[in-house]
């Protein structure tokens, strides 16, 4: 049985246990399933396919059931892996009574610390769902460093849903300090590299900047500080010298921890451009903002099945990106009760296998899919795209910004017509004003608007969480844990060129 087992679980655990109440809306549709029953099976029969099978056809309880049956049948801590599932699918129906007798079948010292946390995740599942956002934020366990990325997502989507609900708790896995919010911005410095692999990044980030600062604060000042001479750390102490009201930047992972591994510098606030999101300490100094793709890969899918559009198919690079974005829209996806039929990695680079993987994610639908979610760059959606038309011509293909360069090229972007993605409102105005190619980055220009936008704004969306401001990345909010969320405009290809839709 064990050359079974383990090829069912490692199926199971990698896919279809992502499958969260909050987040799933069905296990893995890659799980092969045969002899499935209508009802969940007796103890000696009971198998995870069978289980797989009922909550597919959103029999949440009896697969429940089939899910601690089947347990039986496995080693610890597999077994304990089994048990846990039952008991979050019981948790996200917010049966109290089977998620605790559930849970009270695993004995503590069967659990190793991927299981431990997911047990603390389930207790904090039931109490979101029994309306106690503050004890959901309590009970999550609090070091996401070495924990899988599906349990990270949905421990955080768990933390966003709870505060989001008034719970009063540190965020999950952090230590977050009392937020550094100041009562007047006239000085801002930027930390950017000019020089460097980024520097051209960097200028146009500042750019972005300068022009923000003269349409929204001439009152205020902005001093550049190069990140590339002297270090991170180095330049915010000058900066701070010099009377910077509020700090943005840096850009690069690497030179934002260097500052946060010396959180006791931090006197004044500071506005990154970039997220170190596994980062245990989060000081009261920091705001982390930036381009995350995994908020667009949130929108897609809060979007999407708002329009009722609630089996999907994604088609994701075989990167760690394409994990990240995928992970993001499955988790969102299947949070507002929809249903991933199947998930195809393609090969990161250009490759004559899409056809293949494009076909294969069809047929394993059989018809049941009412969207696609495609996680792709330029150059893969040119290739995607077309061969999505041809062999599903009736199913709408969504994605995020990153299918578009951001520049114009109506030649060889024909091929993306028809796909709907989410864009930033700074390109929609420079394509509807014929300026988007005067910029080399636009989306980093826009970025360097906003940055300013949220430092001279800092006063108000630091104390008032319900604060929201229109830039030119997308409508800006503060979350819980003091990063900076966007929503997006949805966009679509016609002969070659973006343009805006309605939502």
């Amino acid at each position: 049985m064990q050359p079974r087992f383990h090829q069912n679980l490692l199926k199971y655990c990698s896919l279809s246990l992502l499958v969260v109440p909050l987040f799933l809306q069905g296990c893995s549709p890659t799980t092969g399933v045969s002899g499935t029953e209508g009802s969940s099976a007796t103890q000696g029969s009971a198998s995870v396919e069978q289980a797989n099978a009922l909550f597919n056809q959103g029999k949440k309880r009896e697969a429940a059931q089939t899910y601690f049956a089947a347990a039986a049948r496995y080693p610890t801590p597999q077994r304990e892996r089994v048990i846990l599932q039952a008991a979050e699918i019981a948790a996200s129906i917010g049966d109290a009574q089977l998620t605790n007798t559930y849970l009270a079948r695993v004995p503590a010292a069967a659990l190793d610390g991927e299981n431990r946390a997911r047990q603390a995740y389930v207790r904090a599942l039931l109490a979101l769902q029994q309306n106690n956002p503050s004890l959901a934020l309590r009970t999550l366990p609090t070091n996401l460093d070495n924990l899988s990325p599906a349990l990270r997502e949905k421990v955080k989507h768990i933390q966003q849903r709870a505060a989001a609900g008034g719970g009063k708790s540190a965020a999950v896995g952090q230590n977050v300090q009392q937020a550094l919010v100041p009562t007047s911005v006239n000085r801002v410095a930027a930390l950017l590299p000019q020089s460097g692999a980024l520097s051209s990044v960097g200028q146009e980030i500042y750019r972005g900047m300068e022009t923000a600062r003269t349409s929204i604060a001439s009152d205020t000042t902005v001093q550049l500080y190069d990140v590339s001479a002297g270090g991170a750390v180095a330049q915010y102490q000058r900066a701070v010298a010099d009377g910077a009201d509020v700090i943005v930047g840096p850009l690069d992972k690497e030179s934002l921890a260097q500052l946060l591994a010396q959180p006791q510098l931090l006197s004044k606030p500071l506005v990154s451009l970039n997220y170190l999101t596994n980062s245990r300490n989060i000081p009261g100094a920091l705001y982390q903002f930036g381009l995350l793709p995994e908020d667009e890969a949130r929108q897609v899918a809060e979007a999407t099945t708002a329009r009722g559009l609630r089996t999907a198919i994604v088609l994701a690079p075989a990167s760690s990106w394409g994990d990240r974005v995928a992970g993001a829209f499955r988790s969102a996806y299947q949070a507002k009760g929809g249903q991933v039929v199947n998930i195809q990695q393609y090969p990161d680079a250009a490759s004559n296998a899409y056809l293949q993987n494009v076909q294969n994610a069809i047929a394993a639908t059989q018809g049941r899919a009412s969207m696609v979610f495609l996680a792709a760059s330029p150059s893969q959606a040119r290739l995607m795209q077309p061969l999505l038309a041809s062999q599903a011509p009736n199913v709408p293909v969504y994605a995020t910004s990153h299918v578009f360069s951001g520049r114009t090229d109506a030649g060889k972007d024909a091929d993306l017509d028809g796909i709907l993605y989410t864009e930033i409102p700074w390109v929609i105005e420079g394509l509807q004003n014929g300026s988007l190619n005067n910029s080399t980055f636009p989306r980093m220009f826009a970025l360097g608007m906003d940055a300013m936008l949220i430092a001279k704004n800092l006063p108000s969306i630091g104390t008032n969480p319900n604060t929201q401001v229109n830039g030119k990345t997308g409508n800006i909010r503060l979350a819980g844990n003091r990063q900076i969320q966007r929503t997006l405009l949805f966009a679509t290809f016609a002969n070659g060129v973006p343009h805006a839709v309605g939502q």
